[in-house]
């Protein structure tokens, strides 16, 4: 989890420096945004949750337990990662941008 912070907040920062270096804060919601939706399609893809109930059991009885256990860590690791780019892209749009545009 610690890694996926740090790499999260790498691309926080170069969000940020993109936005401040193009003059537009609307390119920090959508590269945010972005990134928590590939995190969490990763963790769909990990999980399992795009293939039928053969292949999930076909899967299960194939793997080592000490697998899909790093496997279903990492999933859920992502998918926190990537539902909280989502929300900060979402009260960003929210209560800053939606302000601003009033004034």
């Amino acid at each position: 989890m610690r890694n996926l912070l740090i790499i999260n907040l790498v691309i926080i920062v170069i969000a940020a420096a993109a936005a401040f270096l193009k003059g537009d804060s609307t390119l920090f919601i959508e590269i945010i945004g972005f990134a928590g939706l590939v995190f969490c399609a990763i963790a769909g893809i990990l999980s399992g949750v795009f293939e039928n109930g053969y292949r999930i059991r076909t899967n299960y009885d194939i793997e080592e337990a000490g697998e899909r256990r790093e496997r279903n860590r990492l999933s859920r690791n992502l998918f926190c990662v990537g539902i909280f780019n989502i929300t900060i892209t979402f009260l960003i749009y929210k209560f800053i941008l939606q302000r601003l545009s009033t004034i």
